[in-house]
């Protein structure tokens, strides 16, 4: 939903609302001062029925201590927070692209894609390199799923959404402490609600990369408790010995990757997969490590471009579009369809973007 001028907002112009879920919502935002060329950012506020929840705003902060202390290439960034009206907000990159989920899981009903083996190991070596720097400042996710990695159309991987996180030195909220985070993607010590480390979200990766090759998580079950019993029980079949899922669009490997040893894949997976956190790999880089010598020299760039020809392709991806010279100046925009523009942005109707399950903070499906 595009307003028909910039609102001001706080040290923000808010340009378009491109996502709203069940505590926030999410804007195409410029900053007041920018340079020209400056590229926009996400604004992401509470809504204003939330926004006295003191749980929820506990949740926000919380994905700011997150943020805040991390500063990855494969991580979205934080620029500011703050509070405005009455409304927390943090302001962070704005990613467009799509999901993990949503390459792998057309929404036009098409069948789920299953990735060439070299992709989803390089996109695993990308998210483990994440997830190794957040640990690193005492962070972990507990929240790692296709749904939380962000494909970008320049083909850069980005991990979203530290709602969920675990900080080092931020007290632990107590309301609401049931089973945080989707339940295919979960670690056995997060079930039975041991202490966690950043062991758990290398599992959650685990369960990721055996999806993007067979098509469904390895403890997936037909409900909520036979998902968490395959997992208490590590109720799986071995990576070697599943085939994939029925009706599955095996999406073909390009002449220019490599051949690589797949046994050296499942060995990775059944690591990343140990029921007992200590048979896990230490942490995220040595993951990356792992899996950038398995693929040895393969060429990013030709992987990023790759991706992007797929995300045209099957998820019908959020663009950032260029903005006016208008716009960047800060001047008045007339709206295209000829409304009144008024000096409070009236919000023009129109059919809502699908941001809203792309951008972070939307609503979340704890089966993923």
């Amino acid at each position: 939903m595009r307003f028909e001028q910039p609102i001001p907002y706080g040290d923000y112009l808010l340009v378009e609302r491109v996502g709203v879920g069940g505590t926030a919502e999410v804007f195409r935002a410029l900053r007041r001062g920018r340079k020209p060329g400056e590229p926009p950012v996400a604004v992401k506020r509470l809504l204003p029925h939330i926004a006295e929840d003191a749980f929820v705003v506990r949740l926000l902060q919380r994905e700011v201590g997150a943020l805040e202390r991390i500063d990855h290439p494969n991580v979205v960034g934080l620029h500011a927070y703050g509070t405005e009206r009455g409304l927390p907000y943090l302001v962070m990159d704005l990613v467009d692209g799509a999901s993990l989920r949503e390459l792998l899981v057309p929404s036009s009903g098409k069948p789920r894609n299953l990735l060439p083996m070299p992709i989803a190991l390089w996109i695993a070596s990308r998210v483990a390199a994440g997830l190794g720097s957040a640990w690193h400042h005492g962070v972990v996710h507990r929240d790692i799923s296709p749904s939380n990695i962000q494909l970008m159309l320049d083909g850069r991987v980005k991990i979203v959404d530290f709602g969920l996180a675990r900080v080092r030195g931020m007290v632990q909220t107590t309301h609401g402490q049931g089973l945080k985070g989707k339940w295919a993607y979960l670690a056995p010590e997060q079930i039975e609600g041991q202490p966690l480390d950043g062991r758990c979200d290398l599992f959650a990766l685990g369960s990721i990369l055996y999806e993007m090759l067979i098509g469904t998580p390895p403890f997936r079950g037909e409900n909520r408790e036979e998902t968490l019993r395959k997992v208490r029980e590590h109720d799986i079949i071995a990576i070697e010995d599943a085939t994939p899922a029925d009706g599955c669009n095996q999406l073909p490997p390009a002449a220019w990757m490599p051949d690589i040893e797949a046994e050296e894949v499942h060995r990775l997976i059944h690591a990343l997969l140990s029921h007992a956190r200590h048979g896990r790999p230490g942490n995220g880089q040595a993951v990356a490590l792992r899996c950038n010598d398995v693929l040895g020299t393969i060429d990013d760039i030709a992987c990023q471009a790759w991706l992007t020809a797929r995300i045209e392709e099957f998820a019908e991806p959020v663009r950032i579009e260029a903005l006016s010279a208008a716009e960047l100046r800060g001047e008045e925009v007339t709206d295209p369809a000829g409304e009144t523009v008024t000096s409070i942005g009236v919000e023009r109707n129109g059919p809502e973007s699908d941001a809203a399950r792309r951008q972070q903070g939307g609503s979340r499906d704890a089966m993923d």
